[in-house]
This record gives structure tokens, sequence and C-alpha cells, in this order.
């Protein structure tokens, strides 16, 4: 009984970013703004408190997080490469870009880094995608990877 109620509430966490990633396909109202805490210093974040973060394999370019990665990594998308959101004070507006997917929508990108929300993160202010498995981790207002030790 235990294993289905934590099933179903991860279900409901990934239904919840799936509707909150579309609703900001629609909405250009919703902003990218600086969030921060302790463990991790500042970072981007919407409107609503949620974490954004990048994946390493994208290279600051084309997102290759499809499928089930992008079931676990929703993207954040717009309805259109022109129809970018706003960003809080800190923040760099020329940083600000899209990139087309696969399927033909745009995800929005910061410093060239397509971004993501991560389906473990069911509450504003959390940040339980970063570092995970060493290619997640959330971005910085300077368009870095927080925290990512450089290869080599």
């Amino acid at each position: 009984m235990r294993t289905i109620r934590n099933n179903l509430l991860k279900i409901t966490g990934v239904l919840a970013l799936m509707t909150l990633a579309l609703g900001l396909a629609q909405d250009a109202a919703v902003s990218i703004d600086v969030a921060e805490s302790a463990d991790h210093g500042q970072y981007l974040g919407d409107s609503a408190g949620m974490a954004l973060y990048i994946f390493v394999p994208d290279a600051q370019g084309a997102s290759t997080c499809y499928d089930d990665c992008a079931t676990n990594w929703p993207p954040l998308t717009v309805a259109s490469a022109d129809a970018l959101p706003a960003l809080g004070e800190g923040l760099d507006a020329t940083l600000l870009g899209t990139v087309e997917r696969d399927d033909g929508t745009f995800q929005v990108t910061y410093n060239g880094w397509p971004l993501y929300y991560f389906a473990g993160d069911t509450e504003m202010a959390q940040t339980n995608g970063q570092a995970v498995g060493g290619n997640w981790y959330l971005i910085d207002p300077a368009g870095e990877a927080v925290g990512m030790v450089p290869a080599g």
C-alpha cells in the first residue's frame, strides 16, 4: 500500500510539473527569477518558485532530453521563439533565448543551455535535481552550472 501511495505521489508530481510546463508555453507573463538557497547559493527559478536545471550532455546547444528523460525533466517551453519569459532583477536578457526541440516546440535557454524542471521537485524552493547523475545542475544568474566541477 505504501509503494502504491509513493508511486501515486510521484505521478502526481510529474503531472503537476507537466501541467506547469504546458502552462508556461501559453503564458508569456511567467518570469525567470533569481532564487537562493543556503546549500547552493543563487540559481534560476520560475515565478512559481520551481528550480530550473541544465543537462550537461546538451553542451549549450540543442536539447538531448526526450521520452523518459523529458518525463522526469520537463523542458521549460514557450509558444514561439520570440515569446520569451520576463526576467527578474539581476538576470541578463542577452543570455535568454530558445532552441527548437525535435517536436517543434521551443525550449527556453539561458546562456545557450536549454532549461528544465525536475519531477522530483514537488514544492517551490526544492532543489532535489542538483547534481543528479553528475549531469543535472542548477544554473546561476551568470549562466553557469552551480557546483559542477570542470572536466579535466
